[in-house]
């Protein structure tokens, strides 16, 4: 596997500018796209255009499972001690 650094550029296709475009390695704060929570402090790609999260490189795979596992066992604590679960929060950029 390849290990990409921050400051890396590349090429992807951002889902905002409905385009191939430019893009940045840099570490950001990712939300889970369908859950509350997010991964903190990740490698991630970035359109140099709109600034919006484009793609995620292997390497931050670990990181993401991690963050889902504490974030499943909060939900569940949450839960059991209120009846209820967190809202989702909505962002256009999203950890799988």
């Amino acid at each position: 596997m390849k290990v990409y650094k921050q400051g890396e550029k590349g090429k992807a296709i951002c889902e905002t500018c409905k385009q191939v475009v430019a893009t940045t390695l840099a570490y950001r704060d990712v939300p889970f796209s369908d859950s509350p929570g997010e991964v903190k402090d990740i490698l991630v790609a970035v359109c140099d255009t709109c600034d919006s999260v484009v793609a995620i490189p292997p390497q931050s795979t670990p990181a993401i499972k991690k963050a889902r596992e504490t974030a499943t066992t909060l939900k569940s604590l949450i839960w059991r001690l209120t009846g209820s679960t967190p809202k989702r929060r909505e962002n256009s950029a999203s950890a799988f």
